[in-house]
């Protein structure tokens, strides 16, 4: 597995010019106009042997397969990002799913030569229907409990068995069987794949309705097959391992989210038709946030297995929490079915697809392997995972040192504080940061900073969130920092503290709460006037502060106002106040996003190291189901969140700036909401000793609920990500992607 081997499980991909451009190609054929909604198969956008031949013209189809045998020897990548443009459009792709997606890297991985032959360049070419007869009407969900037996005669194999639950076999030009070819002392050995013609002689298909009345399920018989001996696939005995690399595909691809995005997109164009829009907003902004997480989840999959990986487990976090989305949001738009929505063909489409997908959407958690099981199959591999939380959040010189700092004050004292009080640890990290000038990061020399990056000043925040401290990074050279520089008001970092209270204010002298204010030197304010801001640095004289501390024990002054306080310097900003305010916004955003997704880590890590060494009726609790499916919940929504951040990081330092802002709102609403979830989860695995204070967990679960309301609730941040969604010229996926044609 890639996972327990691997430092980082998801990088973000930065897709070059030529990805981009492919995009392009493929989203205006895709959207030159709508596909109409169907139920023909609606996990994969509907079914037409027609347009799954158009797009392979157009080499669409087989895009991974070599030139040598019809394909068009394309990456990984490349296919998941036409596969994406043409799910997200409803495209029908029905026809050729199973083989593109499954059939083809087997063949090309295992053989033989003479079925690579005869079989590649029908797949390429869109004029092949591949079934999976894998499943077995007493086998439930495991799948190596194969009854199905092939005896070896002079030739080839004659095959005796029955499956279920095989899509689209009634339709189909041949199916993959997994059978069991010779005895083994264990069930996952002695098993082979063959392939077979459906019009073999001794085949016999039962088409299965579902609730629908759609027939897209299947029963098939096989009395006494014969298939040639080239048709099975690799050596035998190997079937096991290539079916855990054909689910592990099936498993990781853009389907597992994408399948209800024409309902999605439907419903946000029909809020222009909606008497009240703005009710939509957060679930929209909670939709988007999690597609933007998925969407990065699968491309850095594609790219594991372009560089030869076998990411199984990786690919089962990402169909967990893909399909789970897909269920939820039918379940979410469901209440909007009766909505009094103008007459409009976005109305239409919307109730049309809904109730298509209302219909279907109990399988989306059951097709490809019960989430339940997934769960339990990545439970059982995150020590690995778990040890590498360090190294991967705690990765550079700078945030290392700071780190290091943090451990030699935790040697020191207590473990926490009570509510109300602030956390001696934060306050000494604070000092020592100070002292060794880390708090001017991000700001240049020649206007009194220590220089560096944005990325260095986040490293900072992450080590000590990591560390289960906090800094006042955001509150200072992240925020009052920048505006400062920004108005051309000198400030000296090396000696002194200043941080920003509040930006926006309403009242004039005043703001509702300051942090960190008690250990600054100066507060910095900004309003906006006649178009521009206005940046005002203020002493920071502590007379007449109450002192206070947050959930998280960071000193807080409520109700904080600069009435009576002398003010050191005036500047202005010479630049639109909109934009001006929207990179504050991005910055201050991301770097609360990146706070909590180090405490996320640390949480999941502490989580599972807790679980594999707390022992309960003679094992460990791991070994439980029940606390396997909050483990693997809680590294799941980790990676999840982790990778939004990073690529979020990415896009404020190399890319355009609409883009990082999209990002950095999302990464901050999807670290938001895995905050709390991730905290429960976590406390549920910990039992009483969670939430002693002789015990560390309590120190990260507390930030995570305070920085999830700070600087606006979570809820909001999802509202206005779901306004700007249904404002995007081009639609939601667009401002998913970050590409707009």
């Amino acid at each position: 597995m890639t996972m327990t081997h691997s430092r980082a499980v998801f990088s973000p991909v930065q897709l070059d010019e030529g990805e981009v451009a492919l995009v392009g190609e493929v989203r205006r054929f895709a959207r030159s106009a709508p596909f109409p909604p169907s139920s023909a198969s609606p996990t994969r956008g509907g079914f037409s042997r027609t347009f799954s031949e158009q797009i392979a013209d157009r080499g669409w189809v087989g895009m991974t397969i070599p030139r040598e045998y019809g394909g068009t020897d394309r990456t990984g990548v490349e296919r998941c990002l036409v596969i994406s443009e043409l799910l997200s459009a409803g495209a029908p792709l029905g026809a050729h799913w199973a083989a593109d997606r499954q059939t083809a890297p087997s063949l090309l991985k295992n053989g033989p030569e003479t079925l690579r032959r005869e079989l590649l360049p029908m797949i390429a070419g869109g004029r092949c229907l591949m079934a999976g007869g894998f499943s077995e009407p007493d086998a439930g969900s495991d799948l190596a409990a194969v009854c199905t037996r092939a005896v070896k005669v002079d030739g080839g194999w004659r095959i005796t068995g029955r499956k279920i639950w095989t899509t689209d076999a009634d339709q189909a030009d041949f199916i993959e069987v997994l059978c069991r070819t010779e005895d083994a002392p264990k069930k996952h050995q002695g098993l082979s794949i063959i392939i077979v013609p459906m019009d073999a002689p001794g085949i016999e298909v039962s088409p299965i309705e579902g609730m629908d009345g759609e027939r897209h399920f299947n029963e098939v018989v096989l009395e006494d097959v014969f298939a040639p001996d080239d048709w099975l696939v690799g050596i035998p005995g190997t079937g096991w391992e290539q079916l855990t690399a054909e689910l592990a595909l099936e498993r990781a691809g853009p389907e597992r989210y994408l399948t209800t995005f024409p309902l999605f997109d439907a419903f946000v164009r029909s809020r222009a038709l909606s008497p009240d829009p703005e009710r939509s907003w957060e679930l929209i902004g909670d939709i988007v946030a999690q597609q933007m997480g998925l969407r990065e989840m699968t491309l850095a999959i594609a790219r594991l297995v372009d560089n030869g990986g076998s990411p199984v487990a990786e690919a089962a976090m990402a169909k967990d929490l893909g399909t789970a989305l897909e269920q939820v949001l039918v379940d979410q738009l469901w209440e909007f079915a009766n909505e009094p929505l103008q007459d409009g063909p976005e109305a239409t489409r919307f109730r049309e697809f809904l109730e298509i997908n209302r219909l279907r959407s109990a399988v989306f958690t059951t097709a490809g392997g019960t989430n339940e099981v997934l769960r339990m199959l990545v439970a059982r591999q995150l020590d690995g995972w778990a040890a590498h939380r360090r190294s991967l959040t705690v990765s550079s010189d700078i945030a290392r040192t700071v780190a290091e700092r943090a451990q030699e004050i935790a040697k020191d004292g207590e473990v926490s504080v009570p509510r109300g009080a602030a956390d001696p640890y934060s306050i000494a990290l604070t000092k020592r940061l100070r002292e060794a000038g880390f708090l001017g990061v991000s700001i240049s020399e020649r206007k009194g900073g220590s220089g560096g990056t944005v990325d260095d000043a986040l490293e900072v925040l992450a080590a000590a969130a990591f560390e289960g401290m906090s800094v006042p990074v955001v509150e200072g050279p992240l925020a009052a920092g920048w505006l400062l520089a920004e108005a051309g008001i000198g400030f000296d970092w090396s000696e002194q503290l200043a941080v920003l209270a509040g930006h926006q204010s309403t009242r004039p002298g005043g703001v509702a709460d300051a942090h960190w204010v008690a250990e600054s030197d100066a507060v910095v304010t900004a309003r906006v006037h006649e178009g521009q801001v206005v940046v005002t640095l203020w002493s920071a004289s502590s007379e007449a502060i109450l002192p206070g501390a947050d959930l998280a024990g960071e000193p807080l002054v409520r109700g904080f106002s600069t009435d009576g306080r002398e003010h050191l310097q005036v500047g202005m900003i010479r630049r639109s106040a909109s934009k001006v305010l929207a990179e504050l916004d991005t910055r201050t955003t991301l770097a609360r996003a990146v706070a909590l997704s180090a405490a996320i880590q640390r949480t999941a890590q502490l989580t599972i190291e807790y679980a594999a060494q707390r022992q309960q009726f003679g094992q460990p609790v791991a070994h439980f189901q029940a606390v396997q499916t909050h483990l693997a919940l809680i590294a799941s929504e980790a990676e999840r969140v982790g990778v939004l951040v990073a690529k979020a990081r990415l896009l404020l330092r190399d890319g355009d700036p609409k883009d990082a802002k999209a990002s950095a709102i999302a990464a901050r609403v999807l670290a938001g909401r895995a905050a709390i979830s991730v905290a429960r989860a976590a406390h549920q695995v910990h039992g009483a000793i969670g939430v002693t204070m002789e015990y560390p967990l309590q120190r990260f679960t507390k930030r995570l609920y305070e920085w999830s309301l700070r600087e606006e609730p979570t809820s909001s941040w999802a509202a206005r990500l779901g306004q700007w969604a249904c404002a995007h010229q081009q639609g939601p996926w667009a401002l998913i992607t970050g590409i707009t044609t």
